[in-house]
Parts: structure tokens; sequence; C-alpha cells
């Protein structure tokens, strides 16, 4: 298993891609563990999907106060 301070960086990335691509940006990149990785808006599922499952991971509720919409 993962140790969790990957995991956050991680989750740390992935909601930061989230963030850009809800925010318009044409494509976003994470990078971690020497690997880069390019998101598009049609990714925003796997994103969101990933996000998820490292919370599940580090324990965490996936619940948010105001959910971020993709468009």
């Amino acid at each position: 298993m993962t140790d969790k301070a990957t995991l956050k960086a991680r989750l740390e990335a992935l909601e930061d891609a989230r963030l850009q691509l809800a925010m318009g940006k044409s494509r976003a990149s994470v990078s971690y563990d020497g690997k880069s990785v390019s998101y598009t808006k049609a990714d925003a599922g796997q994103i969101i999907g990933m996000i998820q499952e490292i919370k599940m991971q580090l324990g965490i509720s996936g619940r948010r106060a105001f959910p971020v919409r993709m468009q």
C-alpha cells in the first residue's frame, strides 16, 4: 500500500487538475512518482473516480459543501 504522504500528494495534484479543467483550461497535467499524465475535460470522470479512490484509502469523506461541476 502507498504511504499517506504520497496519497495526499496525488490527491492534491488530481484536485488541482480537476479545478483547472472546471475553470476552462483545455488540458491539465498531473505529475507524481516520476510520471506525468495530461487530462482533458473528457477525462473528468476518470479524475473524479481517482480522487474518490484516494479519499477512501485515506479515510476522507467524499462529501463537499459545494460541488465542482465540469462544463
